[in-house]
């Protein structure tokens, strides 16, 4: 529960001094540190079938160097109730995570300069 609080509030700290890019972005640069995705905020839609989606997340190296090129990723509902992560992306492979119908944000942090592409379908 304390490990549960502590990802909350570092959801938050970072979500008060970034910008989100929007859901999808491809090709997003992230020199050694953070970035936050994010679906537009939409009304559910009664008509919409509910189901489930995937979320996408890819990691490429910047640098000349892809030796233990990695990301950690977190995935959010935007209405608080679900972090998914961390998990552990290396630079060049692709992170599939199952969601459901609600808008969700998504934040990556990493140690190295990547490109970083994020779509849900």
């Amino acid at each position: 529960m304390l490990t549960l609080f502590f990802t909350l509030f570092g959801l938050t700290m970072i979500a008060q001094f970034s910008n989100p890019y929007p859901i999808p972005s491809f090709n997003i640069p992230v020199d050694s540190g953070y970035a936050r995705f994010q679906e537009n905020i939409h009304p559910i839609n009664a008509d919409a079938p509910l189901g489930k989606r995937d979320a996408h997340v890819i990691i490429t190296s910047r640098g000349p160097e892809t030796s233990g090129c990695q990301a950690q990723v977190w995935l959010y509902s935007l209405d608080g109730l679900d972090i998914l992560g961390p998990y552990t992306v290396m630079c060049g492979e692709t992170l599939t995570v199952e969601i459901d119908e609600r808008a969700w944000g998504v934040l990556v942090q990493t140690e190295y300069d990547v490109l970083v592409d994020v779509w849900i379908e």
